[in-house]
């Protein structure tokens, strides 16, 4: 398999309301779960899968690609300095 990653490329994610309750978790079974959001475009909601990696805040899930939109997740790693 090939690494077309580049050396600037920062795959390291950041979950800054982490203090707030918001957790990262690894979906572990087969059972239907599906994300809390919608995609842009869509009118249902997306099915959690066995192995993703989502965030959660009590009965609230959310796949990666959803937490990123509504700003749960970023990239940033220096976030935290914001206050």
């Amino acid at each position: 398999m090939s690494d077309d990653r580049q050396p600037e490329d920062n795959e390291r994610l950041f979950l800054p309301a982490y203090e707030e309750g918001w957790r990262a978790r690894i979906k572990s079974d087969w059972n239907r779960e599906y994300c809390f959001a919608k995609h842009p475009d869509e009118d249902y909601h997306h099915l959690l899968l066995a192995g993703e990696i989502f965030v959660q805040y009590e009965e609230e899930k959310y796949c990666l690609d959803c937490a990123f939109r509504r700003g749960l997740l970023t990239r940033n790693r220096l976030n935290w300095q914001r206050g």
